[in-house]
């Protein structure tokens, strides 16, 4: 007995040993780097491009075309009523005579986010989520969807705390992600990871990105099928010069039969930058067709 007692004591003082200083290590880098790709929902897919047909070509010509005339984005949209607001506007958005409004009050890191929506009924405050900024509130049905963003750039022992936390509350693992209010009603619930939203015309998809915290340089692109909520990634790839998400874009076409991605990027794969894209990194102009699921690349004159 005493013997078996004295094996038991050395297989823990082992495990001790060996485990211990892995678990400190592990818990410093999270506290000091954050979190990784923890929750992110991003995904490695490199892309299988096919050859489009003249008429895809011709899709995808007329989307760029309509882009180049309308650069920008909906908060530079000038609607009604939105002269009477409070404080600075920040973002408009509009879908089939529905306005949303996003404005701040104050000054440096203490600005105060407002949110203002009008169905057609007048105007009216929506409550936002007080832990959380919200960017890029939208109508999408009979809801407003929002990115949410909580940074993991906070104190270590926050960051560590709220690392721990998310074990039990997976919606605390993401550093922005896609919450919705139904009927605008100011009661907030988390949808998915994700940002940067473009909600096709016909409101039955949208497009999206993932990536790890502090937005490391490496996206996957997502297909939302908004009835579903599935979110499946069509597409990986690599910012391009540290432009962040701006090195590239998404525009979808009016019938909501496919949507476009141009810009540059410095390669698909996630574990070597600029594999093959020298200083300018690779011009991309691609389309996604929804009907057969597939990627087409248009090349640079397409």
């Amino acid at each position: 007995m005493q013997e078996r007692q004295r094996s038991r004591r050395w297989m823990y003082a082992v495990l001790t040993a060996v485990l211990f200083p892995v678990v400190v290590f592990h818990a410093t880098c999270i506290a000091v780097m954050g979190p990784g790709t923890w929750g992110s929902g991003m995904e490695e897919i490199l892309p299988e491009f096919h050859k489009p047909t003249p008429d895809l070509r011709q899709l995808g010509l007329a989307l760029r075309a309509a882009n180049a005339a309308t650069p920008g984005g909906s908060n530079e949209v000038t609607a009604p009523g939105q002269a009477g607001l409070p404080g600075r506007l920040r973002w408009t958005s509009e879908d089939g005579g529905r306005w949303a409004y996003l404005t701040e009050e104050g000054g440096g890191e203490h600005d105060r986010q407002r949110l203002f929506a009008d169905s057609g009924n007048g105007l009216r405050e929506i409550e936002l989520p007080g832990s959380l900024i919200v960017s890029r509130p939208q109508w999408l049905g009979s809801r407003i969807v929002a990115e949410c963003w909580n940074p993991w750039a906070i104190p270590p022992t926050r960051k560590l705390a709220r690392y721990l936390a998310s074990w039990a509350d997976p919606t605390r693992r993401p550093e922005v992600a896609i919450y919705e209010s139904e009927d605008a009603s100011g009661d907030w619930h988390y949808l998915m990871p994700g940002h940067t939203l473009r909600v096709a015309p016909d409101g039955k998809h949208a497009s999206l990105l993932r990536s790890g915290a502090l937005l490391a340089g490496y996206y996957s692109i997502h297909l939302w099928e908004v009835e579903s909520g599935i979110a499946p990634a069509i597409l990986s790839l690599r910012e391009h010069a540290d432009m962040g998400s701006q090195s590239f874009s998404f525009h979808w076409a009016e019938d909501s039969s496919a949507f476009q991605i141009l810009g540059r990027t410095d390669g698909f794969d996630r574990r070597s930058s600029q594999r093959g894209a020298g200083p300018d990194g690779i011009t991309i102009n691609l389309l996604y067709v929804l009907e057969d699921r597939k990627l087409y690349d248009l090349g640079p004159g397409g």
